[in-house]
């Protein structure tokens, strides 16, 4: 496997661990909330209130970082380069 085909696998990984985030983090934080809801017995208020600020946060995460790769590949862009 070459450097490029390295660099190529490793950013598809890169791109598909937000779709495991947006996925996985809510519902471990849902689980979190769940558990603290059986203790306190307060049940579906911190399941809801976790899961969904676990939601918030991965797609503001997400939003971050494409805005930041977009704002790198317009700076890496041929009509962007100065002479």
């Amino acid at each position: 496997m070459g450097s490029s085909d390295k660099r190529e696998f490793n950013e598809s990984m890169n791109r598909s661990t937000g779709a495991y985030e947006l996925v996985f983090s809510p519902l471990i934080m849902a689980l979190i909330g769940f558990g603290l809801d059986k203790l306190f017995g307060t049940l579906p208020i911190l399941t809801i209130t976790f899961g969904v600020l676990a939601l918030v946060g991965v797609v503001v995460k997400i939003v971050f970082q494409y805005r930041a790769e977009m704002e790198q590949l317009e700076r890496d862009a041929p009509w962007a380069r100065t002479r």
